[in-house]
């Protein structure tokens, strides 16, 4: 299923961005949100394509880029963001497919025009943990290792986001929280 992000919306929605921050911060926070895709995202049936404003681009940065299998497009120097999102939308082939992931009522509109499915950013962030815990959930039950945070990493996620507001969301990815057994990360 191919994603179409607003990545700016969503760094906000995530409380990576907050207040103003200098370019190292915002490139930062841009390398942190991808990640977090990357892993979020089931990298067999997703795509996603992170689209930003070239106004904060970082110098020398190309209008289109592939970060780890997410493509990466920075709209172009007379264009906003969400100008160059309506565009991707109107040219799609097969919309009815397409996930688009704002906070802005223009591209949900937009979105719902072409029979796109809308999503708001804080949705999709739910939505993604929630699969994410079934995949772990199958790989448990086939006895494959799951992709799980150990208590550590949580700590650091925790403390790289300033996510305290998030802590007990984080711990719940723990698949062995509810088992009878040492969490065999530790």
């Amino acid at each position: 299923m191919p994603y179409l992000v607003d990545g700016y919306n969503l760094l906000h929605a995530l409380g990576i961005l907050r207040g103003r921050v200098g370019p190292q911060g915002l490139e930062k926070a841009r390398r942190r949100l991808l990640g977090w895709l990357r892993g979020s995202l089931d990298p067999k049936t997703s795509h996603a394509t992170v689209v930003f404003d070239a106004a904060h681009a970082p110098a020398g940065a190309p209008v289109e880029e592939d970060v780890d299998g997410i493509c990466v497009l920075f709209a172009g120097h007379r264009e906003q963001a969400d100008d160059l999102i309506e565009e991707l939308i109107r040219r799609d082939s097969d919309p009815h497919r397409l996930v688009v992931v704002s906070d802005d009522h223009r591209i949900l509109q937009a979105a719902r025009r072409r029979k796109c499915v809308a999503c708001k950013c804080l949705e999709f962030v739910e939505e993604l943990e929630r699969e994410r815990r079934s995949r772990q959930r199958e790989q448990l039950a086939k006895g494959e290792k799951p992709e799980l945070l150990i208590p550590e990493e949580i700590d650091r996620w925790i403390d790289a986001f300033d996510a305290r507001a998030l802590e007990s969301d984080l711990r719940e990815l723990n698949p062995f929280r509810d088992l009878d057994m040492p969490n065999p990360g530790l």
